[in-house]
């Protein structure tokens, strides 16, 4: 949860009396990554389960805040690239965070934000945060 990128999205939702639309993609981790025993984790059928509770969790309290904006949020097991420019279709602003580096360096994005800067169709609202 950064709070930073989603106080950004709920105000300019408010702002444009849009309704928001939440997009948590998640991958499940490589086998090649996993230690002995945790093979099993590659395809549990109940992580989708608790991103959706983890994400509802998260945006109750700016659910509460901001009362009169209509929130739907997705959970889809994917690339984030993907799930972001696909949300992206028809959508008037796309707002996605950047890190902040601990060491003071040149101003970088992450690839997810440089892809979806360069294939999205709408304004995109690059918001850095901690």
């Amino acid at each position: 949860p950064c709070d930073e990128v989603i106080e950004f999205a709920f105000e300019a939702a408010l702002a444009r009396r849009a309704r928001l639309r939440v997009v948590h993609a998640w991958r499940p981790p490589s086998a090649l990554g996993l230690g002995p025993g945790e093979v099993a984790l590659v395809d549990d059928p109940f992580r989708a389960d608790e991103w959706q509770g983890f994400v509802s969790a998260v945006l109750q309290v700016w659910r509460d805040k901001y009362p009169d904006v209509e929130v739907w949020q997705t959970v889809v097991r994917e690339k984030a690239t993907t799930a972001l420019v696909r949300a992206a279709s028809g959508a008037g602003l796309l707002v996605v965070g950047r890190r902040i580096a601990d060491r003071p360096t040149l101003a970088r994005t992450g690839p997810v934000t440089h892809a979806v800067i360069h294939h999205v169709a709408c304004p995109v609202a690059v918001v850095p945060h901690r």
